[in-house]
């Protein structure tokens, strides 16, 4: 069981069933707007590629075929030209029992084998995009009523959706391909991309180059989309992709981004899981890559993103789950790394990684999360949420109650494109914890340098003590007042091997830097009340005059700082200074034989340490040196 489920008895993990995907086999209902045109597909088959064939519709250039089967494409290419008058249109299914494609794949399915690309689905006018037309489905009868009974074989060839207002449902799209929205205002949901018929494994588009996984995605151009309830596994560009700046208000809900149909992951053996190489392994379980987003004010809510691995070249950045830019997006309750049955099975790169400004994350529950990102040194960022923007428009970042367990080391962090103000801003510190009374202020860096943080909001995290950084329930948040002062009451009192981390978000501009309102800060590390204790390492043995080196470690690893060394040692000046890490280097020689005593005090915000470490000098003192002065 992932950590986080243990802790629930704080009562703030308990929002994640509203976000639940919808479970397998309840996704697929028959919604549709009531038709003034109903289109008929009865055959499986795809016999010609002429644009000009309808199914039952007369005009000056198209007319039905001469063989009086409705295809899919005719039923296109009709719905495409017939006039606003006979709109709303719905193409519903009727394939016999006895259809060449019946059961093909998959009991209780028939498949549709396009023989080239399917058009575009268009509208009569172009001055006029209102399509109206529904594509559903389940109105096949005596179909499978639990997955799609309409399954599309693309020969990897994408469709195209031209028109707006249009509704495509619970069918699936396999052999590669991908579904193209070009248009404002459509719905696509219950549709499965990259799957096999049975949906419990990934349909590679071709066997002999496996590097091109199954499917292209979905891809949206245009605004006001909803993409719901889908599930695309083996994309080889991002599962769902909004493309360009000018696109808004689409809303990304509850879809299952790398899993099987039932929202699961196959277990994979721990030796080549998100193992970067470009050799396909076919016991391995490459989910392809997540979604990623521009464009402004979109809403992407309710995903799970779970498995995500291509094959690639081991120097090549692993996927990211979610990658976000562009402006005042909302990303919320979403789960990555944790599939339908509660498995941790993580992702091979970064989880969230964030640019632009306004947007929102929160609510996001986060498990095995990998690093994805170097900076320009190479040095990996070892972060589950990472912000990384160098432009005069990057601010106003929020995440806050986000559940991270068991990631690559941070909760959150900045690249070094992120302006210096936010990198080094210190979110609150705890400065009493009294049963379940906690009194705090604003953050103070090593040197004891202090980030004033008037009136922000500060959240309370509950960790374990292991060297992680980890929030593994958010206990809820507090104001803080003019002074960056606060007080907030624990649900109960912390057990022997819980901490507290914080972080801070501004209610006002200017607070970090020139950043704006809403602003969240890097999370802190652990407020720890327990037993902290000092391991000193080092030489036992030495000699007079020789320079001797010791690591001094604190456990728990993470206590926030600002955190107090006081070393003394014997025939040695004290040394006292303010550290900021939990894992320090000292280098100290004694000029005399014997045996001498190291001292190491810690001053944590909320507990103190002393270790000890001896060792034996031995040697004759080394002879008093005197210059030569000629006069």
């Amino acid at each position: 069981m992932i950590k986080w489920l243990s802790l629930l008895f704080f009562g703030t993990a308990l929002w994640v069933a509203a976000f639940l995907p919808i479970g397998p086999g309840s996704a697929f209902a028959q919604d549709r707007t009531e038709a003034t045109v109903t289109i008929t597909v009865n055959s499986s088959e795809d016999p010609d590629t002429s644009l000009s064939h309808t199914c039952t519709f007369s005009s000056s250039d198209k007319q039905p075929a001469t063989d009086g089967k409705c295809t899919l494409r005719r039923a296109i290419v009709e719905a495409s030209v017939r006039p606003q008058s006979d709109r709303p249109i719905a193409i519903v299914f009727n394939l016999t029992e006895d259809d060449v494609n019946r059961n093909r794949d998959a009991a209780d399915t028939w498949t549709i084998v396009l023989t080239d690309t399917l058009p575009m689905l268009t509208t009569d006018s172009p001055a006029n995009p209102n399509g109206q037309v529904t594509l559903d489905g389940a109105t096949q009868p005596g179909g499978r009523n639990s997955a799609p009974p309409i399954l599309i074989d693309t020969g990897d060839r994408p469709w195209e959706i031209g028109s707006e207002n249009n509704q495509i449902r619970n069918v699936a799209l396999f052999n590669g391909g991908a579904i193209v929205i070009r248009a404002d205002n459509n719905l696509v949901e219950n549709v499965w991309l990259g799957l096999n018929a049975d949906g419990q494994s990934i349909r590679l588009r071709n066997p002999a180059d496996p590097r091109r996984l199954a499917t292209g995605g979905i891809v949206i151009l245009s605004s006001d989309n909803i993409v719901r309830n889908n599930t695309i596994a083996g994309a080889f560009t991002p599962a769902i992709h909004v493309v360009g700046s000018d696109t808004r208000d689409n809303q990304i809900l509850q879809n299952q981004i790398g899993t099987r149909a039932d929202g699961t992951v196959p277990v994979v053996s721990a030796n080549i899981a998100c193992l970067r190489t470009l050799t396909y392994n076919a016991n391995n379980w490459y989910g392809g890559r997540g979604i990623s987003i521009a464009g402004r004010n979109h809403t992407i809510a309710g995903n799970r993103i779970v498995g995500i691995h291509v094959v690639q070249a081991p120097f090549d950045k692993p996927p990211t789950a979610l990658s976000i830019t562009g402006n005042n997006h909302m990303v919320d309750g979403n789960f990555i790394g944790l599939d339908h049955e509660e498995s941790a099975i993580g992702v091979c790169g970064q989880a969230i990684e964030i640019s632009g400004n306004g947007t929102k994350v929160l609510n996001n529950t986060i498990v095995h999360s990998r690093s994805g990102f170097a900076d320009t040194a190479g040095n990996a960022l070892n972060s589950a949420i990472l912000a990384d923007d160098s432009s005069a428009d990057f601010g106003a970042i929020t995440v806050r109650a986000n559940i991270v367990d068991s990631g690559p080391g941070d909760v959150y962090a900045f690249g070094p494109l992120t302006a210096a103000a936010l990198r080094e801003f210190v979110p609150a510190r705890i400065i009493g914890i009294t049963d379940t009374q906690v009194t705090g202020g604003n953050g103070m860096d090593a040197v004891g340098n202090v980030s004033a943080c008037p009136n922000c909001i500060v959240d309370l995290y509950v960790d374990d003590v292991d060297e992680i950084g980890e929030t593994l329930a958010h206990l809820g948040s507090a104001r803080a007042d003019a002074s960056g002062a606060f007080t907030f009451t624990l649900p109960q009192p912390l057990t022997a091997n819980q901490a507290i981390r914080t972080a801070s978000t501004t209610t006002a501009a200017g607070v970090i830097g020139n950043l704006g309102a809403g602003t969240t800060t890097a999370f802190s590390g652990l407020f720890y009340l327990g037993d902290v204790s000092v391991e000193i390492g080092g030489p036992i043995e030495g000699e007079v005059g020789e320079f001797l080196r010791f690591t001094i470690k604190v456990t728990p690893v993470e206590l926030a700082t600002p955190l107090t060394l006081s070393i003394s040692s014997t025939d040695n000046t004290p040394l006292i200074g303010a550290v900021d890490t939990t894992t320090g280097l000292v280098t100290l020689r004694w000029m005399t034989p014997g045996v001498k005593t190291l001292t190491v005090n810690v001053d944590s915000p909320l507990a103190t340490a002393t270790g000890m470490h001896q060792i034996e000098i031995t040697g004759p003192r080394p002879p008093l040196y005197l210059p030569n002065v000629s006069r």
